[in-house]
């Protein structure tokens, strides 16, 4: 089986790089549209609006709503092709970032990720995670490109709560043990080849990155001060990561964060499940304890969930039943582990989870 490697075709970051590089937008078309919601929209998505359009670059702004439907995604594409739009800029979260991979691909146009947080690594994939009216996980969506260029303007996210970047450090860190439990399985990566090297070791480097510079990444971020060790850590949360998971995998981590998702509160985000879920990959691969404890002491220490009451979860068995059977959803990533896991396997896995970190 060949293996495959996919990035986005130009990764920049910086302090004030959507006011100061702006050239790499305007190079790709004649007239953007720049999808964005919720405060994004004042904080990036307009100044950069205004920016383009002085040079020459016909842009407008166009807010989707929280509840995007496919009647909604009908209408947008439809204005798209009407203002003959060639580039789709995302200006946001995950959501945002989502739905504009989406759009783009529909119209086959030029895509610009700008994310305003550093909570996930969706920007520089080229895939899309899809949720229904509730908020569940249903499933990804494959797309034939990734995106032409991503814009991390530093000085954006620093000014994005610092719960939004721990979120971003679980879902980060969960990247490398993912990847050598495919890896040790003979499991595939995201595009359903094998992973690269290099793939590997981009996972393996945001996991060290964060472990030597999360703490002080955080405290610069509570300071709004962008620094080495918060530009650092925001590339790990990003580019390294979101490389590393696509063309290295996923496994157990993300099926268990997925499962969650309809049994925990919708403030509960998707790097904090991802936390979680990272403790059971830990205990399905079976690691030893000494790492285990490596990583439970640091989840613990970020405030991040490690056990059932931190999602707002208790022992009961019914419950952690359902949750199991989720996980275990025939297209879920457990199963690139290549193990015979029934749901009795996944509760007993939640409840050594629960009972190591109490």
């Amino acid at each position: 089986m060949m293996k495959s490697y996919s990035s986005p075709a130009l990764y920049m970051q910086g302090q004030n790089i959507l006011s100061q590089d702006y050239d790499q937008i305007t190079c790709l078309g004649h007239r953007a549209i720049i999808l964005s919601n919720g405060i994004a929209v004042n904080v990036a998505a307009e100044p950069l609006c205004q920016t383009l359009n002085t040079q020459n670059l016909v842009s407008e702004v166009v807010v989707i709503s929280d509840h995007f439907n496919d009647h909604e995604l009908t209408n947008l594409t439809a204005l798209i092709k009407e203002r003959a739009a060639d580039i789709v800029i995302a200006v946001g979260g995950g959501k945002v970032i989502d739905i504009s991979k989406i759009v783009a691909a529909k119209i086959d146009c030029q895509l610009v990720i700008v994310p305003t947080l550093a909570s996930t690594d969706a920007p520089t994939s080229r895939l899309s995670a899809t949720y229904n009216a509730q908020g569940h996980f249903e499933n990804y969506i494959f797309f034939d490109r990734s995106p032409s260029l991503v814009m991390v303007d530093t000085d954006i996210i620093v000014n994005a709560p610092t719960r939004t970047l721990i979120a971003g450090i679980a879902d980060a860190l969960a990247t490398f043990v993912e990847y050598r439990a495919v890896k040790c399985a003979h499991g595939q990566n995201m595009f359903g080849d094998k992973a690269t090297i290099a793939a590997g070791v981009l996972a393996e480097q945001a996991t060290k990155t964060i472990f030597r510079e999360a703490k002080l990444a955080i405290k610069a971020n509570s300071a709004h001060t962008v620094d080495q060790h918060f530009e650092n850590v925001v590339e790990a949360n990003i580019l390294l990561s979101g490389i590393g998971f696509e063309s290295g995998g996923e496994a157990a981590a993300h099926s268990i964060a997925n499962g969650l998702t309809q049994f925990v509160s919708p403030t509960i985000m998707h790097g904090e499940k991802v936390a979680f879920g990272l403790l059971g990959q830990l205990v399905l691969s079976q690691s030893s304890s000494v790492l285990y404890q490596k990583y439970l002491k640091f989840l613990r220490a970020l405030g991040l969930p490690v056990c059932l009451k931190d999602l707002g979860l208790t022992r009961d068995r019914q419950t952690l039943y359902q949750i199991a059977q989720e996980v275990l959803r025939p297209n879920e990533t457990i199963h690139q582990m290549n193990l015979s896991l029934t749901a009795a396997d996944i509760v007993n896995t939640l409840l050594q989870i629960d009972s190591y970190a109490n």
